[in-house]
């Protein structure tokens, strides 16, 4: 692939992800990516062949997601799995937006999404049966702690500072990494 195809390619993920997370993909065309992209409307086809095949490129950044270096130790492999999660969606604002609208319509697109984050979730789970067996982590139910412990990784990851003043008033003044505060929150609730 030459540059300037790559570079086409590329403009074309780029806007589709933006007019995706805006518009959703129903309210998304091709002509309006197109436009967005400052292509013309036989690239997207030449590339991807379709709108659909150009949502799933978006998505291909999920699986690289999880590859979390492991250590054997529970603790450590849950913190470099809770950094790398929450640094990728903090990265991937847009793409975590249309994840969260895909899901939550239970659209046709919503098994696809699935089978990308099915083995980051298995990942936790088995990190978290892994600290479990040695002691290192206390709790009874392996699959209402992945729920809990994503849904605070989710509002953590997306949340937007100025929304969260607006939700609680204003912060204590203090630049403290939320990151850092999330994953000392997680581990507390799940150490022995």
């Amino acid at each position: 692939m030459s540059k300037q195809e790559f570079d086409v390619k590329h403009k074309i993920i780029v806007s589709a992800k933006k007019l995706f997370s805006e518009l959703g993909y129903d309210g998304t065309s091709v002509r309006k990516i197109c436009d967005e992209a400052g292509v013309s409307l036989p690239l997207v086809s030449y590339h991807f062949g379709g709108k659909e095949n150009v949502f799933l490129a978006i998505l291909e950044p999920l699986s690289k997601l999880p590859y979390f270096p492991e250590t054997g130790d529970p603790k450590q492999d849950l913190q470099n799995y809770l950094e790398v999660y929450i640094s990728f969606y903090r990265q991937e604002r847009e793409l975590s937006q249309i994840i969260r609208q895909e899901l939550a319509m239970n659209s046709a697109r919503s098994d696809k999404i699935i089978s990308f984050i099915q083995a980051t979730t298995d990942k936790l789970k088995g990190i978290l049966e892994n600290g479990r067996d040695k002691g290192v982590f206390k709790f009874e139910s392996t699959s209402n702690n992945v729920r809990f412990i994503l849904g605070c990784l989710n509002m953590s990851s997306i949340a937007k500072v100025e929304m969260l003043e607006i939700l609680i008033g204003q912060t204590d003044g203090t630049n403290y990494p939320i990151e850092k505060e999330v994953i000392e929150f997680i581990y507390k609730a799940i150490r022995s």
